[in-house]
């Protein structure tokens, strides 16, 4: 019972706090640019502006209005189960939380694309065609390396490993620069978002704050992991570390340009593939 407390709480606050932080980026985006920026709390403002318009279904019906919202379903399940997952879990084990984590998490980018088709957009579709080549090139690994740092025990080189993966895959799943292929606002025009607007984009927009949100906090809890922390002492530092991760990647994305489209996935293969197989082999020497 305190466990699923201690969880809803961390979750909630999460939820909370996740517009928050985009608003901390926003204004340090600004800064860098040497610009005053909006207000920190200008995400929350914009969301509730959005939530507050008239529901206008683009063309496509139906289905990409429920794939919206199941993808929002499904983010902040993924949320509320990644703040599970240190108090249920025990080092050197793989729980149902863990499975039910990642499940949902390639659920809910299944629906990004199916809601990015559904639209009748071509720009829109290509979005989707190439969140699906993203996902491809970086979502087993961030499978492999979640699952091995959960799993590892006592095995120092192979989680530092494993971490690094992680941390890449992560960053990828936020959907920064050079990773926003899917929406590109220079070339696609918002690509998958480009024919939502009112609630719907206000769901969309969620949905893009919570998978920052837990690629933050999924770097935050692997180097609490690495570290030995675990239980209760593990979900609070990944809670207070989160923020901090945030802003690394927001520095990232701030200092990294774009590139061609083809470039992304190929360099995350050429990077992620070989560090897998290196990690195999360490795991295989019991380091």
């Amino acid at each position: 019972m305190l466990h699923s407390l201690l969880a809803l709480v961390a979750f909630l606050a999460g939820v909370t706090l996740a517009p928050v932080y985009d608003g901390l980026e926003r204004k340090l985006r600004a800064a860098v640019h040497t610009r005053i920026g909006p207000p920190i709390l200008q995400t929350w403002y914009d969301l509730v502006k959005l939530f507050s318009k008239e529901l206008v279904i683009p063309e496509g019906g139906s289905w990409c209005a429920l794939s919206a919202v199941l993808e929002l379903t499904a983010l902040i399940a993924s949320v509320a189960l990644l703040n599970y997952v240190p108090l249920a879990v025990t080092s050197g084990t793989v729980g149902a939380e863990v499975v039910a984590f990642i499940a949902l998490l390639s659920v809910a980018t299944a629906l990004t694309i199916v809601r990015a088709v559904a639209q009748n957009n071509v720009y829109s579709v290509v979005g989707g065609f190439r969140e699906f080549t993203l996902a491809l090139s970086s979502e087993p690994f961030l499978v492999f390396s979640y699952l091995a740092l959960v799993a590892g025990g006592e095995r120092p080189v192979f989680k530092l490993s494993s971490l690094l993966i992680l941390a890449i895959s992560s960053y990828v799943l936020s959907s920064r620069i050079p990773y926003d292929i899917a929406e590109a606002e220079p070339e696609l025009s918002a690509g998958v978002n480009i024919e939502l607007a009112g609630p719907l984009l206000g769901v969309a927009t969620m949905s893009t704050l919570l998978r920052r949100f837990l690629a933050a906090e999924l770097t935050a809890l692997a180097l609490v992991l690495v570290v030995g922390f675990e239980s209760y002492q593990a979900l609070v530092l990944a809670l207070a570390l989160t923020p901090v991760v945030w802003v690394a990647h927001a520095l990232v994305s701030i200092l990294l340009g774009r590139t061609r489209v083809d470039m992304g996935p190929k360099a995350l293969l050429l990077t992620l593939l070989p560090l897998s197989v290196v990690t195999v082999v360490i795991y295989g020497l019991g380091l």
